[in-house]
């Protein structure tokens, strides 16, 4: 069993679309299918069933996915520890975030990392936090960034940030004209809050349970972006993490009331590769430099 043939098989499971998996392979469609038939005829089973004009991984392709993955990974990333020994990192770097702190934050992060480490490939997404911890569970993502703790005990994290959740809305909203909200002007108080999927949900209805409010929650959604643009338009406002809307523009903000709700953010991971490692080390020093900064200018 070749190399080739596990990452060809794991392409096309991952696409269940022959042509499109050779095109993201740069090889023919023929070819990945004499590929897959070599495959198949060596296991002595089809990884493959074609129902109408679909394809699906039969029961043994579901089993040689999981098995396929772990297999290169582990190839891979010897590789990799072999050339960090020589003092270089390379290799391949899948990252993913909550979709507000991604594009707040990548950006700073991606830069830092590749100005010293160009040799390592990274993909970035960003998804809801059940999407994340899943993704490092099977493999798809090396390092995650999300609200802590993890839900899945076996997930490793290290906190790297503390910050609380706020009260966001638009200019023209009645909240706009208070200093600080109270308790009371929660209670029925028209909602759009993230959803199950982002982790920080969890602990903005204990927040709302133990100071008995119950806020009117129109919508639910799990993506941070449109929450903003939601509370922007004017007539529904949201929580999210202060961190990462407090400099949004066309939407104004406020501290929950009473002791508010605060969480805990950072990175999650199962295995670290050196090329995850590099990349924790950059996430490490880039808020041991922004919690210096606040020291500071906290002092001034």
């Amino acid at each position: 069993m070749e190399l080739r043939h596990l990452r060809y098989f794991i392409r096309a499971a991952e696409l269940l679309h022959f042509t499109r998996a050779a095109e993201s392979l740069y090889i023919s469609q023929p070819t990945l299918s004499i590929h897959i038939q070599q495959l198949e005829e060596e296991l002595g089973s089809q990884l493959f069933a074609r129902v109408g004009r679909n394809v699906r991984l039969t029961e043994a392709g579901e089993l040689l996915l999981k098995r396929a993955r772990q297999a290169v990974r582990e190839l891979e990333t010897a590789g990799e520890e072999i050339d960090a020994v020589k003092g270089v990192v390379r290799g391949n770097l899948s990252i993913a975030a909550l979709p507000l702190h991604g594009s707040k934050l990548f950006p700073q992060w991606i830069s830092a990392f590749s100005a010293r480490h160009p040799e390592v490939k990274i993909r970035a997404r960003s998804g809801a936090t059940e999407d994340i911890e899943a993704g490092i569970i099977s493999g798809t993502v090396d390092l995650g960034y999300s609200i802590l703790p993890p839900e899945h005990p076996e997930i490793t994290f290290q906190e790297l940030l503390q910050d609380e959740l706020v009260l966001v809305f638009a200019p023209t909203h009645p909240l706009a004209k208070l200093k600080s909200a109270s308790i009371e002007a929660l209670d029925k108080l028209p909602m759009a809050l993230p959803s199950h999927r982002i982790a920080s949900a969890r602990g903005l209805h204990q927040y709302f349970a133990n100071n008995s409010v119950q806020p009117d929650i129109v919508l639910e959604y799990d993506d941070g972006h449109a929450l903003v643009a939601i509370a922007r338009a004017g007539k529904l406002v949201t929580c999210l993490p202060k961190i990462a809307v407090q400099d949004v523009q066309g939407v104004k903000i406020l501290p929950l009331p009473a002791e508010g709700q605060k969480i805990k953010a950072g990175a999650m991971w199962m295995h670290l590769s050196p090329a995850a490692r590099a990349f924790l080390d950059v996430l490490v020093e880039f808020h041991e430099h922004e919690i210096s900064r606040s020291a500071v200018h906290g002092k001034g």
